[in-house]
């Protein structure tokens, strides 16, 4: 009812004289009037923000392409991609990261982790197609840790990295069912494991 009330006086107005010398006042378009009583011009501003953090998140999040190249790395057996609540139950190799089997039921998500951590997690993050990065601490200098972490950063959404001082080699480099041992400095290696292997696994993409 009110609505109807100021469209029934918005119409006497614009149909009476003016009553004085002076001009009539120019009426407001239509859309505009329409557009005040959602909030005026501040509503287009907000939805516009909005139109575009929605476009950014669809972009940053979009699935990357598959590589159909052969794998990188030496082929991993490994046992059956369980869920299990202890680590006693993981399989774990000696002085290498594990490529699969057995896992933790929460996943590990993507970036740099300057601490240890769980085997279990991580292989879970293998499984939905992400790339395990991990190095001896004693193992890299500075220089060359900081080039293996700007890879992370560009590929932020897909690679994990991580110290693990059981490791024998100062850097390896993990997707399911693959694992390569690289040397410290071989940056090149490394990038085209990531781009080759990301995402050939049993749930590729989840994130």
């Amino acid at each position: 009812m009110g609505k109807n009330r100021r469209q029934e006086r918005l119409r006497q107005r614009r149909e009476q004289p003016a009553a004085t010398g002076r001009p009539a006042q120019k009426m407001a378009p239509a859309w505009r009037y329409n557009l005040d009583q959602w909030g005026g011009p501040w509503v287009l501003v907000v939805g516009v923000v909005i139109i575009a953090f929605i476009g950014w998140m669809a972009w940053t999040n979009r699935p990357r392409t598959v590589s159909t190249d052969e794998l990188r790395g030496e082929a991993v057996t490994i046992g059956q991609a369980t869920h299990v609540a202890s680590a006693a139950e993981l399989q774990i190799p000696t002085g290498v990261p594990p490529a699969g089997g057995p896992h933790f039921i929460n996943p590990l998500p993507s970036g740099v982790y300057d601490e240890v951590v769980e085997d279990g997690r991580a292989i879970h993050s293998l499984e939905h197609g992400l790339i395990w990065i991990t190095y001896r601490p004693d193992g890299l200098s500075e220089s060359q840790l900081k080039a293996v972490k700007a890879i992370v950063n560009d590929n932020s959404r897909d690679v994990l990295l991580s110290p693990r001082p059981l490791n024998k080699d100062a850097l390896v480099v993990t997707s399911w069912e693959r694992r390569q041992i690289l040397k410290a400095d071989d940056t090149k290696a490394l990038k085209e494991f990531i781009t080759t292997n990301l995402n050939r696994s049993p749930e590729p993409g989840v994130r």
